[in-house]
This record gives C-alpha cells, structure tokens and sequence, in this order.
C-alpha cells in the first residue's frame, strides 16, 4: 500500500482499490492510504460479504465493484 499511495501522490494514478479483501485487510489498507473500491464476490449464492465487509465498506465510505451477482452461472 505504500507504495501504491506514492504513485497516487506522485500524479501516477488517481485510485487505489483491492480485491477479494478480509474486512482486517481493508481497514488496514485504508489507514495507509483511503480506498476507493473494493471488488469482491457478491451473488445470490453468496451472501457472506453482507455480514462484515459491506457495512465496513458503507463505514469507511468505499465503492463496492461485485462481481458473479448471478452466483457464476448457478443460478
């Protein structure tokens, strides 16, 4: 994440965002630097994300980017 948060000072890109994240993983990614969005599986089939990691981000004021909202194809 440092080094992440030198190329948005340094004008090199303008956002950080991370995947697939633990709810310890975000907080401590946006204490260095905030994000802007994290990217994770968020489907009828999976609903886990909605006890932690949701809230966390809705708290922190991150963008949510789901991905296999139709459970990869199961449903």
């Amino acid at each position: 994440m440092e080094e992440l948060k030198k190329l948005v000072e340094e004008g090199k890109i303008k956002y950080i965002g991370i995947s697939e994240a633990s709810p310890e993983t975000i907080r401590r990614a946006h204490a260095v630097h905030p994000l802007t969005a994290v990217q994770l599986e968020w489907s009828l089939w999976t609903r886990d994300v909605e006890e932690e990691i949701i809230p966390l981000c809705r708290e922190l004021g991150i963008g949510i980017v789901p991905y296999s909202p139709l459970g990869r194809g199961f449903f």
